[in-house]
């Protein structure tokens, strides 16, 4: 197994999905019913929009494209860790679907463990990248 630091998004979620299987459809649903709130309420996220990072359109867009690849494979994805990985995570809705990873464990799982392991595997390396070999 790589180090932590070396896993691609795409590993991560693979792995993620491989430790909490109960917990994917949970959060495909959330990341469904977060794409629907998103569209369904374009212009009041337009208007209030504050990040510098991305430009609304681009998240929207980003929002967009995860909505089509749930319609498509969100039954596969819930059962297969390389489904949900390989079609979330190879192109740019990895941004958004990691910033969507973050917030659920934040805000929504239940599941303390999850939470834990969301903060190690998205988290750690905002947290201590001093501890990373790019850094160095």
């Amino acid at each position: 197994m790589k180090a932590i630091e070396d896993l691609t998004n795409t590993e991560k979620a693979r792995l993620l999905h491989d430790l909490f299987p109960a917990e994917m459809p949970l959060f495909l649903k959330h990341l469904q019913n977060v794409c629907n709130d998103f569209r369904e309420n374009k212009e009041r996220y337009a208007k209030e929009w504050d990040s510098g990072f991305i430009g609304f359109d681009y998240w929207f867009s980003l929002s967009e494209e995860t909505a089509g690849i749930l319609k498509r494979h969100s039954f596969n994805m819930a059962k297969s860790s390389r489904v949900f990985s390989d079609q979330l995570f190879f192109t740019y809705t990895s941004l958004f679907v990691n910033d969507r990873i973050i917030k659920y464990a934040d805000h929504k799982s239940v599941n303390e463990k999850f939470k834990i392991a969301v903060d190690l595997i998205y988290k750690y390396l905002k947290i201590a990248p001093w501890k990373t070999k790019k850094a160095l």
